[in-house]
């Protein structure tokens, strides 16, 4: 009897473990998908980023019109950012990730929240930038991790 319930003892560990390490890859796949898209919209990669939404994403960002949704949406979004740095004369504009607070996975679903800090220089050489939070919700579709909802949050830059 002893060692029906040592040995379901032990396979109770490394299911845990298998599922600790289960979890910890299904985080890092969940990052490196965030991550994928950050960077591509800092070097001006825009098919790349685009291409870690799924077809109709929600996007939620500080910026007039604040929401874009549906087919499409990334690209606007962008068009939409691009817009308001021209308006505001900034010349360069970068977002750097810290690492993540929160990264939660079941199955195909995933939600992500990731300090981040936007820094822009102005046209007339002054650097500005906001501290804030990206939150997200995401989808695996195919072993592959989307972003299905992503949004901004933070205080007005200084």
């Amino acid at each position: 009897m002893r060692r029906i319930f040592a040995g379901l003892g032990l396979a109770a560990l490394i299911s845990a473990g298998a599922v600790t390490a289960h979890a910890a890859d299904a985080a890092s796949a969940v990052m490196a998908t965030i991550t994928r898209m950050t960077d591509a919209v800092n070097r001006g990669e825009m098919p790349v980023a685009y291409a870690a939404f799924i077809e109709r994403p929600s996007i939620v960002e500080d910026g007039a019109p604040y929401r874009w949704q549906g087919k499409g949406a990334p690209k606007a979004w962008i068009e939409s950012m691009g817009a308001n740095a021209q308006a505001h004369e900034m010349k360069a504009i970068e977002m750097r990730l810290s690492a993540p607070s929160r990264i939660e996975t079941t199955r195909n679903r995933g939600y992500a929240i990731v300090p981040g800090r936007l820094s822009y220089t102005m046209k007339d050489g002054h650097a500005e930038h906001a501290d804030g939070t990206l939150t997200f919700s995401l989808q695996r579709a195919g072993g592959t991790w989307k972003i299905e909802t992503m949004t901004w949050t933070g205080p007005v830059a200084h």
